[in-house]
C-alpha cells in the first residue's frame, strides 16, 4: 500500500472569497511534495473533528494535518513511527495542541507541529468584536428588534475611558490591547510569563488574576494553557457591569458559574467562541451571552497562513528537514 499524507483540517479546501489569487497553493505544493517524495495525498475535510481518529483509518498515514481532533496515548502507541507505525507527523492546523498529547507523540516518534501566529490578527479582531457586542447587549436588543419589540432591560455600557484587563499578553492579547488602544483604556494584565517591555512601552500594568476581576470593567483571556482560569472565586470579585470574553478555550472557564452569574445579574455578560454544549443552559435571546463556534480564526487571510503554515511543516518533514514550530522537541 502506497504510503499518503493526509488533511482533516475542515476548512483546508474553504473558497477565499477576499483572496482567490491564493486560493488553492498550500495544496497544490503538497500535492508537488507528495508525488516527489512517491505518496498520495488526501483531503478528508468533512471528517467530523469530534469523532476519535481510528489507527485503521491512519493505516499508512505519514503525516497529517489535524484539526481539533483528540490524540491520546493509546492511539499514538499504535500508529507513532517509533512504535512500528507510519505517523511522524502531526501538524495542528491552528495554534493550539490542547488535544494531542505531546509528550506521548514524543516517544511514539510523532513530531507535533502547530501555526503560531497564524490567526493572531483575525482572532484578535473576533474578541474585539465580540466585547463590543456583549456590551452592547446585540444579543438581548436584536431578539427584541427582530420581533417588532421595542428594548428592555439595562442599557448598553460605555466603553470609552473604563479599564480593560487581558489575560495572557502573547501576539494576540497584545493585538486587542493595541485595537482598542482608541477608546483611551486603562490597561490591566495578567500572566505568567510577562512582558514587562511591552508593559512599559505601552502603559499596561501587570497584577494577579483576582485583581484584575476586581478592577477591570472588561476581562478578555487570550491564555495558552489548558487551566481553569475563570471560576466561582473569580466571578464573585467581578462587578455587575463587568463584560468577560473567551476567545481562547472554552476550557479557561466555569461556563455554567458564569451562565448563572450572568442571568442573575452578578456580572453584565459573557461571549466565548466555543460551541455551546450544555443543553441544560438555553441561550435565549434575552440573555446577555454570545456563543461562536469556534470561529475566531475563520477569516480568508486566518485560514491562509494556517495552511501556509501546516502545509510547510509537513513538506519540511517529508522532504527530510526540520519542520520549523515543532511543540514537543526533547528537552
Amino acid at each position: 500500500m502506497k504510503k499518503k499524507i493526509v488533511v482533516f483540517a475542515t476548512s483546508f479546501q474553504d473558497e477565499l472569497l477576499t483572496h482567490p489569487a491564493e486560493e488553492g497553493e498550500p495544496a497544490q505544493l503538497l500535492q508537488q511534495a507528495a508525488e516527489r517524495n512517491s505518496l498520495e495525498l488526501e483531503f478528508r475535510c468533512d471528517r467530523n473533528p469530534g469523532t476519535l481518529p481510528t489507527a485503521e483509518e491512519l493505516e499508512g498515514v505519514v503525516a497529517l494535518i489535524a484539526d481539533l481532533e483528540k490524540w491520546d496515548r493509546g492511539l499514538l502507541e499504535q500508529v507513532g513511527k517509533a512504535r512500528g507505525g507510519d505517523l511522524g507527523l502531526l501538524a495542528r492546523y491552528g495554534i493550539g495542541y490542547n488535544s494531542i498529547d505531546i509528550t506521548a507523540a514524543r516517544e511514539a516518534g510523532v513530531h507535533v507541529t502547530n501555526t503560531p501566529g497564524a490567526s493572531a490578527q483575525p482572532t484578535a479582531e473576533w474578541a474585539v468584536s465580540t466585547l463590543l457586542d456583549i456590551a452592547g447587549r446585540r444579543i438581548p436588543h436584536h431578539g427584541r428588534a427582530g420581533k417588532g419589540l421595542t428594548k428592555s432591560g439595562p442599557s448598553r455600557l460605555d466603553i470609552s475611558g473604563k479599564t480593560l484587563g487581558i489575560v495572557g499578553t502573547g501576539n494576540i492579547g497584545r493585538q486587542v490591547a493595541a485595537m482598542l488602544s482608541g477608546f483611551g483604556l486603562k490597561l490591566l494584565a495578567a500572566d505568567l510569563y510577562p512582558d514587562h517591555k511591552w508593559a512599559r512601552t505601552h502603559g499596561v500594568e501587570y497584577t494577579d488574576i483576582g485583581s484584575l476581576c476586581e478592577q477591570a470593567d472588561f476581562i478578555t483571556l487570550h491564555a495558552s494553557g489548558g487551566n481553569r482560569l475563570i471560576g466561582t472565586a473569580e466571578i464573585s470579585r467581578m462587578q455587575p457591569t463587568t463584560v468577560l470574553v473567551n476567545c481562547a478555550r472554552g476550557v479557561l472557564v466555569d461556563n455554567r458559574t458564569v451562565y448563572e452569574a450572568v442571568r442573575d445579574g452578578r456580572i453584565y455578560g459573557y461571549g466565548i467562541d466555543e460551541v455551546w454544549e450544555h443543553a441544560d443552559l438555553p441561550l435565549t435571546p434575552d440573555l446577555n451571552i454570545a456563543a461562536s463556534p469556534h470561529v475566531g480564526s475563520d477569516t480568508d487571510l486566518g485560514k491562509l497562513r494556517m495552511q501556509q503554515l501546516s502545509a510547510q511543516a509537513v513538506i519540511d518533514y517529508i522532504d527530510g528537514r526540520e519542520p520549523q514550530y515543532i511543540v514537543n522537541k526533547k528537552s
